[in-house]
């Protein structure tokens, strides 16, 4: 899974041309599937909140939803109540974040990522899903 998002990372095909829908909507259920795969529940500890997240892909816009609440993690298209934040980020930017080609803090001060509600709870993302490092879990050093 690592390899196929780093793969679409570096080609920039998340961003070229207008794919069919299906294929968005895969590699969007691929890079969720991802973040699930990172969640750290002993990171979020007691922790909970819903990040709600929202896609510009060639398509349009997209949502999706990782709700967080002891120590568990979802993820779905569908919101169940009130998100905590919002991120913001084109689809090319959202699979660059999620292999560790781009960091979060870069593309929020550059403008590719936008947050709104609570910011304080979005910045949790790096502690509890490590996206920070890029790294396939339990691998214990740099992807290659």
């Amino acid at each position: 899974m690592f390899h196929q998002l780093r793969s679409i990372a570096r080609s920039s095909a998340a961003a070229t041309s207008s794919p069919p829908p299906d294929e968005v909507e895969a590699l969007l259920d691929l890079v969720f599937e991802w973040f699930s795969s990172r969640f750290s529940p002993q990171r979020a500890a007691l922790a909970s909140g819903v990040f709600h997240y929202e896609i510009d892909t060639p398509l349009g816009v997209r949502h999706r939803y990782v709700a967080v609440a002891q120590g568990t993690c979802t993820t779905s298209g569908a919101l169940e109540g009130t998100p905590d934040a919002t991120i913001g980020v084109a689809l090319s930017d959202l699979v660059a974040l999620a292999v560790g080609e781009l960091k979060g803090t870069d593309a929020f001060v550059g403008g590719r990522l936008k947050i709104s509600g609570d910011v304080f709870f979005a910045m949790n993302w790096i502690e509890w899903f490590g996206s920070r490092s890029g790294r396939p879990p339990g691998s214990g050093t740099a992807p290659a």
